[in-house]
């Protein structure tokens, strides 16, 4: 009973070791070819893809960090341009107080003339 056991068990080995050689010698050269060369093609698209995804986090922190500068910027225009704004309003400011200033003492020049040509007119 243990032969008969023993002997199943070795012929089942050999089937199946027969099977696998039978198998694995089958494959042509032209097969161990296409087989190889399907695996680094998928070997190479995984790593593009990976590739891809670096790239793609790379180019978002770059466009962030780009953000943060442009708003950085924008705040320092905008405060530039409001100092300038406000020393332009200044500067307006004082030329038009000297303007009418200027326009009073004039029309005061003329006025007191005015008056000492009609004082000396009805005299």
């Amino acid at each position: 009973m243990k032969t008969k056991l023993v002997n199943t068990l070795a012929l089942a080995l050999l089937i199946t070791v027969g099977a696998y050689a039978q198998d694995t010698t089958g494959l042509s050269k032209k097969e161990i070819r296409q087989q190889e060369r399907a695996e680094r093609k998928a070997r190479v698209k995984g790593e593009l893809q990976n590739a891809g995804q670096s790239v793609g986090d790379a180019a978002k922190e770059v466009g962030r960090g780009a953000k943060e500068k442009a708003k950085v910027a924008d705040e320092a225009v905008t405060k530039g341009a409001q100092k300038v704004g406000t020393t332009v309003n200044k500067g307006l400011d004082k030329a038009e107080n000297a303007i009418v200033s200027e326009a009073d003492r004039i029309k005061a020049k003329r006025d007191s003339a005015r008056t000492e040509k009609a004082r000396r007119d009805t005299l």
